[in-house]
C-alpha cells in the first residue's frame, strides 16, 4: 500500500515543483501546466523517469538562479532580448 502512496505522490510533487518553476519563470499560467504535465504523465506510467525527473530539476535550478540574479542583469537581457527579436524581425520583412 505504501508503495502505491510513493508512486502516485512523487511524481505529483515533482510536477507541482515544475509548474511553480515554470510560472516563475514565464508568468503563463498555461505553459506551467503543460510542461509540469511531462513529469507527472511520465512518473506516473513509469517511462522515461530520469528525463521527467531531471527537466523539474532543471525547471527548480533556472527558477532559483534567476531568483537571485541581480536586477541591471536582468534588464540588460531584457533590452538584448527585445533588440535580437526586432533585429530578426527586421530581417525575415526584408527577405521577402
Amino acid at each position: 500500500m505504501e508503495n502505491y502512496i510513493i508512486r502516485f505522490s512523487k511524481p505529483a510533487a515533482l510536477a507541482a515543483i515544475c509548474a511553480v518553476s515554470i510560472f516563475y519563470l514565464t508568468k503563463s499560467f498555461s505553459a506551467a501546466f503543460v510542461v509540469s504535465l511531462v513529469p507527472l504523465l511520465l512518473g506516473w506510467l513509469g517511462i522515461l523517469q530520469g528525463f521527467a525527473y531531471g527537466l523539474a530539476a532543471l525547471a527548480f535550478l533556472v527558477s532559483a538562479a534567476w531568483a537571485v540574479t541581480p536586477i541591471q542583469v536582468k534588464i540588460f537581457l531584457s533590452d538584448q532580448a527585445v533588440q535580437a527579436a526586432e533585429a530578426m524581425n527586421q530581417e525575415m520583412k526584408t527577405k521577402k
